[in-house]
C-alpha cells in the first residue's frame, strides 16, 4: 500500500490542478493536516538518512552525497526560496522567517524583525544595499541594514508575490496580477504586463522568460514587451540549462525548447516516480542539470534527455527549492 506521505502528495497535486496554484513553494498545505500526517507517517531511510527529513540538504560533490544543512532553522519549517549574495546564503521559509549563512557554515542566523514572524514568505532578492522579501498576502518588505529592520515598499504591490527576477538595471516581481518592475530595488513599482499569475522567471541569451498560469512568455527587450511561446498548460516554473528553456508544466510534464517555443520536446525521461507530479525547480552548473521533484532530486548530464534520481536523500520527500551556490548544491523541502 502507498505510504500516507505519498497519498498526501497525491491530494496536494489534485488540489494544485484544481486551483492553478502552480508553484509548490507557493501552495501552502493546511497546517493541521500536515501536522497529523507528520505524526503518523513513516519515511524510508536510504543510506542512513534520518527518519524525519532535514529542512535543507547540501551536496559538495555534484550530488553524489548529501548532508543535512539546517542548523539553526526550526525542524518544522519548510523552505520557499534560496539566494546567494557574495559570501552569504539566504533562505526564506513558509511562516518561520528568513535566515542567513556566512561562508558556507552550517550555522543559520535568523534575520530580525517582528514583521516577518508568521509571515508567509515566497521569495527573496538581494543587492549590495538591500534585502527584499515577497510575501503571499502582505506585499513586499525591504531591509537596508542587513535584515535588522524591515519596511514595506513605498508603493507596495497588493497582489500575492510569487517570484523575483533581477537584471543589472531592473527588478521584476511576478504576482497574481501580472509582472511589475522597479528601478529602485523594490521601493516603487510599476505594472508592466498582464493580469495573469506569474510563477517564475529565467534568463538566457539576453532574453527573459516567465512561467504563467496558462503557459510561458518571453521578452527580448528587457521586459518592455512580452510574447507567448507556450500555451495550453499551467506552468509551475521555468528554467534553463544554458542551452534550452525548460517549461515545468502541470499537464505535459517537463518540456524543453531550443528555439523560443517554435518546437517543444518532452524532457521527462527517467523522472518516473510518480509520473504525474511536476518538477518544482531546475538548476544547472556546467553540463550537470538538477531538478527538484515531488519525490527527490534528479540529475542529468545529457541536456535533460535522461534523468536519474540521486541517492542519499530521504525517500517520499518533496523538494521545492534548489540553488547552485559557491558552497555546494542546496535544496530545501516543501512539505512536512
Amino acid at each position: 500500500m502507498p505510504s500516507q506521505n505519498f497519498i498526501f502528495h497525491l491530494l496536494m497535486f489534485a488540489f494544485t490542478l484544481a486551483s492553478h496554484g502552480c508553484q509548490q513553494k507557493n501552495v501552502k498545505a493546511d497546517q493541521n493536516i500536515s501536522s497529523i500526517i507528520k505524526k503518523s507517517e513513516t519515511i524510508n531511510k536510504p543510506n542512513g538518512v534520518a527518519e524525519n527529513p532535514a529542512v535543507i540538504y547540501r551536496s559538495n560533490d555534484t550530488g553524489m552525497t548529501w548532508h543535512a544543512f539546517d542548523n539553526g532553522i526550526p525542524e518544522e519549517a519548510t523552505l520557499s526560496d534560496i539566494k546567494q549574495s557574495d559570501n552569504k546564503v539566504y533562505v526564506t521559509t513558509d511562516y518561520h522567517g528568513a535566515y542567513v549563512s556566512v561562508d558556507g557554515q552550517n550555522n543559520w542566523t535568523k534575520l530580525s524583525g517582528k514583521i516577518l514572524e508568521g509571515t508567509d514568505i515566497n521569495c527573496i532578492e538581494i543587492d549590495d544595499k538591500h534585502i527584499v522579501i515577497g510575501t503571499l498576502s502582505q506585499g513586499i518588505f525591504i531591509s537596508s541594514d542587513g535584515g535588522l529592520s524591515w519596511n514595506p515598499s513605498k508603493e507596495n504591490i497588493k497582489s500575492p508575490i510569487r517570484a523575483f527576477f533581477k537584471t543589472e538595471s531592473t527588478f521584476y516581481a511576478g504576482t497574481d496580477s501580472g509582472i511589475f518592475e522597479s528601478a529602485d530595488m523594490g521601493n516603487t513599482w510599476t505594472h508592466v504586463f498582464g493580469q495573469m499569475q506569474i510563477l517564475g522567471f529565467t534568463s538566457l541569451k539576453n532574453k527573459i522568460y516567465a512561467a504563467t498560469q496558462s503557459g510561458a512568455i518571453m521578452s527580448n527587450d528587457d521586459g518592455s514587451k512580452w510574447k507567448s511561446i507556450y500555451t495550453g498548460d499551467a506552468l509551475h516554473d521555468i528554467g534553463n540549462d544554458g542551452t534550452s528553456i525548460y517549461a515545468m508544466t502541470i499537464g505535459q510534464q517537463l518540456l524543453k525548447t531550443k528555439d523560443d517555443g517554435e518546437s517543444w520536446e518532452n524532457a521527462q525521461n527517467g523522472i518516473s516516480r510518480p509520473p504525474n507530479f511536476y518538477t518544482n525547480e531546475l538548476q544547472h552548473t556546467g553540463n550537470n542539470i538538477f531538478s527538484a521533484q515531488w519525490i527527490g532530486i534528479y540529475h542529468s548530464q545529457n541536456n535533460g534527455n535522461n534523468w536519474k534520481i540521486l541517492s542519499g536523500l530521504p525517500d517520499a520527500t518533496a523538494f521545492s527549492t534548489l540553488e547552485i551556490t559557491d558552497y555546494g548544491i542546496i535544496a530545501g523541502i516543501s512539505i512536512r
